[in-house]
């Protein structure tokens, strides 16, 4: 009878039954073909990656370094040589755009980075231990929730720029990275957190404790891996929140200090001269919706590549 069925089917259902066909795709395959459809994303991914190109060469782009002032040439409107203008002092704003992409880049990988460090390994043990510690978790998660974030990052600032503290933090990029990354972590470790509270009733983690597999293990080999795909969306997604803070902080002074440009600081400057420069509020800003909106268009599509039912 299996042997009419297979002779009445198609060459593909052969193919099935025997395994002889074409190989399956894989997870990952899938999830790229998925990521593809979608034009958004695939423009917010190019998007990503030209302006980390502009970071990664701004040396090379850049037509003059961004400390090279030339008095002479302040306050040239937007022409063929100077295509963004110039400020006040001479400093050529394209330089100072390129470079400031730069800033912004570090300082929000960086932060997200440290972001990381401080909510994925909190949320796991909260989520794989239970009892005590993740009662002691939730805790710190509701403290850190209850402080408003821009001012718990000024507090911060103060402190670590206060004498005490200024002899461990030198650098401005540092202090503001640091700052950033330790007030921004609560919102990974409650996606950790919730995903591994929500893996651990598996079927194959009872299958993994019942041949004996610890927790270390079972994290390492089972939880993590599957958790890893919403946290992929979720650092994503945290790039713009990164780069948000820093032009927030920078536009109200604290942080990074000159010559050393920054976007958010670029745009504060050009609140005097608004009216007369349009120019040097407007390319910085530019610079900074670009880098939202890329991230941001690349975090959705990936929400929707890395889990199906989102389509």
């Amino acid at each position: 009878m299996a042997e009419q069925t297979v002779r009445a089917g198609t060459p593909r259902d052969f193919a099935a039954l025997t395994g002889t066909g074409k190989r399956s795709r894989t997870n990952a395959e899938l999830a790229f073909r998925r990521f593809m459809r979608q034009k958004l994303a695939v423009a917010g991914a190019l998007l990503v990656i030209l302006l980390c190109l502009v970071a990664v060469f701004a040396p090379w782009l850049a037509p003059t370094h961004y400390a090279k002032a030339d008095l002479l040439a302040a306050n040239q409107f937007p022409s063929w040589e100077y295509p963004f203008g110039t400020d006040p002092i001479g400093y050529n704003m394209l330089s100072r755009v390129v470079y400031g992409i730069r800033t912004s880049f570090t300082v929000g990988l960086s932060a997200v980075f440290i972001s990381c460090l401080i909510g994925i390994p909190l949320g796991l043990a909260a989520g794989l231990r239970g009892g005590f510690t993740d009662f002691a978790v939730l805790r710190l998660v509701e403290v850190m929730t209850a402080f408003p974030g821009i001012l718990f990052a000024i507090f911060l600032i103060s402190v670590v720029n206060s004498g005490v503290m200024s002899s461990f933090f030198r650098s401005p990029t540092f202090n503001i990275t640091f700052v950033i990354g330790v007030t921004s972590w609560v919102g990974l470790c409650r996606l950790m957190r919730a995903q591994i509270l929500t893996l651990r009733e598996r079927e194959y983690i009872t299958a993994a404790r019942s041949t004996g597999a610890n927790e270390l293990q079972i994290a390492v080999r089972h939880l993590l891996p599957n958790a890893v795909p919403p946290m992929i969306v979720a650092v994503t997604l945290a790039m713009p929140a990164a780069i948000f803070a820093e032009a927030g902080l920078s536009f109200l002074g604290l942080g990074i200090n000159e010559p050393v440009p920054s976007l958010g600081k670029m745009v504060a400057d050009s609140g005097t001269y608004i009216q007369l420069y349009w120019y040097l509020g407007f390319f910085p800003a530019l610079a900074i919706a670009l880098a939202v909106l890329g991230f941001a268009f690349m975090g959705d599509g990936l929400r929707d590549a890395l889990d199906p039912r989102q389509t």
